[in-house]
């Protein structure tokens, strides 16, 4: 028993030390880990929390744009219910106008009406004096009726201008009456949005308090992570050190940093920098490169200068040609300049012949009367 004791101490010692060395592995061979000492925990915590803060933002966002979208469509059904209300009113308007307003119900009716002279009557009807057949009808400026017609008109005016105050007073008190309801409106609206506005900064106060909360939650982990994570450290350095110690890690020997890759590979964390012969080789082939590179470019300044040479030459060629073809245009100038002359000369002597020698016999006056002499 005691046997099978020992083997199963050494056992799990063994495991202990197998999942130690892969865990030292695991940070040593980390080079990303190694080198910056990122904590992945806390990265993934943080991007956790960002998106949990986005998705809030984004869910109050939501109701936000779902609110406005109702009030934008109330707002919109409210103006259409009075668009519709404006309608109404004026369709009634136009048929009360129809009805009860036609054109014979006016008091000036009397002075544009198609058939008055049908509908008059003889101008002394209404007098007790009636005038029999042989006698005058009516005299000009003749009005027997006018105090009882201007008492009628002066009644028909009042009564129309009594029911015009009416409508007049009926018109204000709607108007007063929508002017209010719409009020009202507004400031049911403007008091729901001040609820809604209460409402987000309650929530966001809320919001506010959970994430301190959260983060105060967050900060006492942190800090039982980070005392943990510093116990773990402190252990693992003092492994390391150890391991160091009694490993290859900290030697001088080349050697140990080959790889089973190839020759050319080497281990990075147990590469000690070149020797003085791959430096001294490094060097000439930089030298090597150096030179090759002042070769190519004095060989393209040769090249660059024989351009520059041909373009010149061709430059001069053209501009000799350019010159010659300047001669060769004065030359015919001139030439074309002297012919020009020449034939003027000659036309020049032709026409003072022609006045001087052949057209010298002028017609006088006895070779024109010889002509007409008769009668017919």
């Amino acid at each position: 028993m005691a046997c099978r004791h020992q083997v199963d101490k050494d056992e799990a010692w063994i495991n202990r030390k197998r999942i130690a060395e892969e865990q030292r592995k695991s940070r040593i061979f980390n080079a990303k880990q190694r080198q910056i000492g990122l904590d992945v925990d806390a990265l993934n915590r943080q991007v956790h929390e960002k998106r949990l803060a986005r998705a809030r933002e984004e869910e109050c966002e939501r109701q936000f744009a779902e609110e406005a979208k109702r009030q934008r469509d109330l707002a919109e059904l409210f103006e259409k219910q009075k668009v519709e209300e404006i309608r109404e009113r004026d369709k009634k308007i136009e048929e009360y106008r129809k009805s009860a307003q036609k054109p014979e119900y006016r008091k000036e009716f009397d002075l544009y009406d198609p058939n008055q002279k049908k509908k008059e009557r003889p101008p002394r009807i209404s007098a007790d004096d009636p005038c029999p057949l042989s006698s005058v009808q009516k005299l000009d400026g003749e009005d027997i009726d006018s105090k009882e017609r201007q008492k009628k008109q002066k009644e028909m005016v009042r009564d129309l201008l009594l029911q015009q105050m009416q409508e007049k007073r009926m018109q204000n008190f709607k108007k007063d009456k929508e002017d209010h309801d719409w009020d009202n409106m507004l400031l049911e609206h403007d008091c729901y949005a001040v609820q809604m506005t209460r409402e987000e900064a309650r929530r966001q106060r809320k919001a506010v308090e959970d994430l301190k909360e959260l983060n105060k939650a967050l900060a006492t982990e942190k800090r039982d992570s980070d005392r943990r994570q510093e116990i773990i450290e402190d252990i693992e350095k003092k492994k390391d050190i150890e391991f160091n110690l009694e490993s290859d890690l900290l030697t001088e020997d080349p050697n140990v940093a080959r790889s089973a890759l190839g020759p050319n590979r080497v281990v990075p964390d147990r590469w000690k920098g070149m020797t003085q012969v791959a430096l001294d080789k490094y060097r000439e082939e930089q030298l090597q490169q150096m030179l090759d590179k002042k070769r190519r470019k004095e060989k393209e300044q040769h090249e660059n200068a024989q351009w520059d040479e041909q373009l010149i030459n061709q430059e001069n060629v053209l501009l000799l040609l350019e010159e010659e073809q300047k001669r060769n245009q004065l030359k015919f100038d001139k030439e074309l300049t002297c012919e020009n002359e020449r034939l003027a000369d000659d036309q020049r002597r032709q026409r003072d012949f022609l006045e001087n020698c052949v057209y010298i016999n002028c017609v006088d006056q006895d070779y024109y009367d010889q002509f007409n002499r008769s009668s017919r």
